[in-house]
């Protein structure tokens, strides 16, 4: 609105900032109307957190502002590509929230809230300006009254002002805006706070609009896994689409903020550092067989410590991901959003095994415990008990239980780790080895628990994957998991394995998600058992409960690509499609190459009316029937027959192996009578994939036709709304 100078105030000997209304639009009555409204707007605001107006002058007709003068910068020049840290963001955003509750009780709402409106002075304190787009709100009860000045319409209906990347939806649409379009404002300042980039984004103003107006942002525990699950929690509540939902009132985020640094100042006051990542031990000993021993030995100590409720321990995978590399503990920390980290190494020769452990923190490589055993391989169950006691009185938290497992031996321990590291492999070849591996640790002890939970879910795997027949495979697994739990009701995997059984090969999801979620609170940071429970609640249960399960996926394994995945999936369902790319894209950087991505991401972009992207992408798709399953749907809805044809073609080639896929095809062809056949056909092959219909968007032209529920009800899902 207008040009700003710094001056000199010679009759009070101080320096000040002009604000002069160019010449140009001097002659414009409504230009002169709101230069004349700001003045009298900030003439009547007095905080330490809005710029202080000093009076307003007119010389030989130009009119102009005195201000206070903000030494400093803007505060869209401190926020840095990855957003500022955690203290300083709710020190700028509480700020702001003042600001705004100052302004609020006078009835006026600021309207453009942007970066670029808060400076910040060369102490760090931030001052709001230009309240050039405010309107003076009519005052809902009494007056001053903060609480109650906020939900009325104090814009003219139709009228759009505003810095479009910062508009509340209301703006967008020219509707009556209140003190809540400010709100909507301070989520984005946030949001870029936190991140470093905006929650809307486009290529033209047009753009921003439309998804303001539209999309989801990408939520903030995928972006910034050092970020307390409360501030998402405010942001996503001031970013609410419909200004009901939203917070009313400043004073109610102001609150909130407060509240988050009241717990974080009593949090440092304690030295409290509730989070670890257990770090893959070095394996020392000259036979590289060994190996296996040290990856098992770290995954027993990560299982452990996952069991305490109050802990944060990093998933597997995302621990995993440092093996073998030498990075400084403070990137790994902050990588894995953690405060300690755990490593160590071991030396096995014959009977004898040497073990050294450190707990370490990470901000400064500081250790906080450390210690070396030397015992023989029947001591190994006390050394992990040891190692799980020192680090949780080192992080003042309950170990509940302990790492030993009754009624197995060490011949029978070292056999299991040998079969968990077969797996992880996931091959056909690797998973006959598990299972044999598996049998020969319960013929050394019969009573393992957790010997016959992990030759339930290697069986499960082998149905599941089809490296195995399935209904014997199922038989198997079913017959495993049955007996971990008659020996050990309360092993987090023995649960886990029989909720798998019973949702994907027998289609008892209600009874299959109670056993998963027992699992989980057996084992609270187990994360594969909480991506499986986020899975059954977006099927069958609560969704809000489903996304929160996942993002709680991705912050305690947030390198691990299954749990970018699952949260990918329910942003597909849910229709927001951006940042369900963005989260398979997070898939392909951290597993590139990982079957159906490409081509699940390439059908992401077909629907966002990105064809030409969308058959770049597919054509990228390693695993040929995925790849044709996708360009069969893609060259259909593009108008392609011939090469919808010949993909579709193609995929016969091996229909029983992709029998869900065939018939999500002939789903989008049109093609109904042959999509209800081979979903009949998957149905009685037990084919995993079945358990997806809900998540299908290629199925939902089938939604209207009358077989849709007969075939739910077959696969037991016809008692789930929605």
């Amino acid at each position: 609105m207008g040009e700003v100078y710094r001056a000199r105030d010679t009759r009070l000997g101080r320096d000040v900032a002009l604000k002069v209304l160019p010449e140009a639009l001097a002659g414009d009555p409504e230009s002169l109307a709101r230069f004349e409204r700001e003045a009298r707007i900030a003439a009547g605001l007095n905080h330490s957190n809005i710029v202080v107006l000093y009076s307003i002058e007119e010389v030989k007709g130009t009119r102009f502002l005195t201000m206070e003068l903000v030494e400093g910068q803007r505060l869209d020049r401190e926020i840095g590509p990855n957003g500022v840290p955690v203290e300083r963001l709710l020190d700028i955003s509480t700020a702001l929230a003042e600001a705004l509750v100052a302004a609020h009780e006078k009835g006026i709402v600021h309207r453009d809230l942007k970066p670029a409106n808060v400076m910040v002075t060369r102490a760090g304190h931030v001052k709001v300006l230009d309240f050039g787009l405010a309107r003076i709100a009519q005052m809902a009860a009494s007056e001053g009254d903060s609480r109650t000045a906020t939900a009325h319409s104090i814009s003219i209906a139709g009228q759009v002002m505003g810095t479009a990347p910062y508009m509340a939806p209301e703006q967008v649409r020219g509707e009556a805006t209140d003190a809540r379009t400010d709100l909507f404002a301070l989520g984005i300042v946030m949001y870029e706070l936190a991140t470093g980039r905006r929650p809307f984004s486009g290529a033209t103003s047009a753009d921003v609009t439309s998804a303001i107006l539209r999309d989801a942002p990408t939520p903030l525990e995928r972006v910034r896994s050092d970020l307390p699950r409360e501030i998402a929690s405010i942001v996503d509540r001031c970013l609410a689409k419909d200004p009901g939902r939203r917070f009313q009132t400043a004073l109610e985020v102001k609150e909130s903020l407060g509240r988050i640094q009241d717990r974080a100042k009593a949090a440092r006051a304690e030295g409290a550092s509730p989070s670890i990542a257990v770090l893959p031990f070095v394996n020392m000993s000259r036979d590289e067989e060994n190996e296996y021993f040290s990856d098992g030995l770290t995954e027993e100590l990560l299982n452990v410590l996952a069991k305490v409720p109050e802990l944060k321990v990093t998933g597997r995978t995302s621990s995993f991901a440092f093996k073998g590399k030498q990075e400084d503990a403070r990137d790994i920390g902050q990588k894995l959003g953690v405060a300690t980290l755990l490593e160590g190494s071991v030396r096995k020769a014959g009977n004898r095994v040497r073990i050294t452990a450190q707990l370490i923190k990470a901000a400064d490589g500081f250790h906080l415990w450390s210690e070396t055993y030397d015992r023989v391989i029947d001591d190994i169950f006390a050394v992990q008990d040891d190692i799980a006691r020192s680090v949780s009185q080192a992080l003042r938290v309950q170990l509940l239980g302990t790492p030993a497992a009754p009624n197995t031996n060490p011949e029978s321990y070292s056999l299991i780790l040998q079969a968990n590291h077969f797996v992880r492999q996931n091959t056909s070849a690797a998973l006959a080895r598990a299972v044999t591996l598996y049998q020969r640790a319960i013929e050394t002890s019969p009573r393992s628990a957790p010997a016959w939970a992990g030759l339930a879910l290697a069986h499960e795997f082998q149905a599941g994957y089809g490296h195995a027949d399935v209904p014997q495979s199922v038989r198997n697994a079913k017959a495993a998991a049955e007996q971990a739990l008659a020996l050990d009701d309360r092993l987090a995997e023995a649960h886990l394995a029989m909720g798998i059984l019973l949702a994907s090969f027998e289609f008892r999801y209600r009874e299959g998600m109670e056993s998963v979620r027992r699992a989980v609170e057996l084992a609270p940071g187990a994360s594969t058992a909480i991506g499986m429970l986020s899975f059954y609640e977006a099927m069958i249960g609560d969704k809000a409960e489903a996304r929160r399960l996942a993002l709680r996926g991705v912050e305690i394994d947030p390198l691990n690509r299954e749990a970018h995945a699952a949260l990918a999936r329910l942003e597909s369902r849910d229709g927001n499609l951006e940042a369900a790319c963005e989260s398979y894209s997070r898939v392909l950087e951290l597993s590139p190459g990982a079957a159906n991505i490409h081509s699940t991401l390439g059908i992401l972009y077909l629907r966002r009316g990105m064809a030409d992207k969308a058959i770049e992408e597919i054509m990228k798709e390693p695993t040929a029937g995925y790849r044709d399953h996708a360009l069969a749907m893609a060259y259909w809805e593009m108008g392609m027959k011939k090469e919808s044809d010949e993909a579709l073609a193609r995929l016969l080639k091996e229909p029983e192996q992709w029998a869900v896929q065939f018939a999500g095809a002939c789903a989008v062809r049109g093609e109904n009578d042959e999509a209800f056949r081979w979903l009949e056909r998957a149905y009685e092959l037990r084919d995993a994939g079945i358990v997806m219909l809900r998540f299908m968007s290629s199925l939902r032209k089938l939604h209207s036709d009358p077989r849709w529920p007969g075939l739910l009800d077959k696969v037991g899902l016809g008692d789930v709304a929605g």
